[in-house]
């Protein structure tokens, strides 16, 4: 676990801990929960993100195919063409 550090004015920080102690817990416990909150928002927003971006894809994808200039192949035919470029890629490296 890793430690924050971060300055803020004395009257500040006086004000949050007397809202702390009234919660009754630490300005410590207060500031780890929000980051916790922070980075499950952040989560949320790239998860969003990234579903946007695949939605993309798979809408470009389909308009290749449907303007006839792509093609879909079969799962079989994809893992031969897969394995093809493995060993091309080995014989590359030796």
């Amino acid at each position: 676990m890793s430690t924050i550090h971060f300055r803020i004015d004395d009257e500040t920080k006086r004000l949050a801990m007397q809202a702390a102690e009234r919660q009754k817990t630490s300005l410590t416990e207060i500031m780890r929960q929000r980051a916790e909150e922070l980075a499950a928002e952040e989560r949320q927003y790239q998860d969003g993100e990234h579903d946007a971006w695949l939605e993309q894809q798979i809408t470009a994808a389909f308009s290749r195919y449907d303007a006839g200039e792509a093609s879909f192949i079969s799962d079989d035919e994809m893992s031969s063409r897969m394995d093809e470029l493995k060993a091309q890629a080995a014989r590359g490296r030796l």
